[in-house]
């Protein structure tokens, strides 16, 4: 008997692991938001006083607050202890909130992206070389992300089958 609850214990342990660690992983989607929103300050400064390449690069980072304020902030979810039950409740949150965040992340990651354009085509020289890049990079970021959200999916899955 005592075995038997020893490892409930134990099992229940693991998946709190897991899914504290899938909070982790949403948290450094915030991290990263907020990395790239320093970045386009950054390059607020080196564009001197290109109007344009300024205005576009405070968008991008406006769109980019509005989406960390909006679906990247782990309302209810994140709890300093866990019960079974509390457990289960935070996991069917969780799933909430990355179908949620997974509708719309590609869209503000890639309005950040061409955000970047006029600052890449005064580097560049070239628009057309700038639009390339933007592409490139929201391509990778949309690659990525899927994966991430696969992945995540795959493990909230796993943690509602042991439930």
């Amino acid at each position: 008997m005592k075995n038997l609850k020893a490892k409930n214990q134990d099992t229940f342990q693991n998946q709190l692991k897991k899914f504290k660690m899938l909070i982790v992983g949403s948290k450094m989607a915030k991290f990263s938001s907020i990395l790239l929103i320093c970045i386009s300050f950054i390059l607020m400064f080196y564009s001197e006083k290109n109007m344009i390449v300024i205005i576009s690069l405070v968008i991008g980072s406006a769109v980019l607050v509005v989406y960390i304020f909006k679906f990247l902030l782990l309302k209810n979810i994140d709890q300093k202890s866990y019960t079974q039950m509390s457990l289960t409740s935070s996991i069917s949150k969780f799933r909430a909130y990355v179908t949620q965040r997974k509708k719309f992340e590609l869209l503000y990651i890639s309005i950040w992206a061409l955000s970047l354009t006029p600052f890449l085509s005064s580097y560049l020289g070239s628009g057309l070389e700038a639009i390339m890049a933007a592409l490139i990079f929201i391509t990778i970021t949309a690659v990525l992300g899927m994966l991430g959200f696969i992945k995540a999916e795959k493990e909230l899955k796993t943690l509602e089958a042991k439930i």
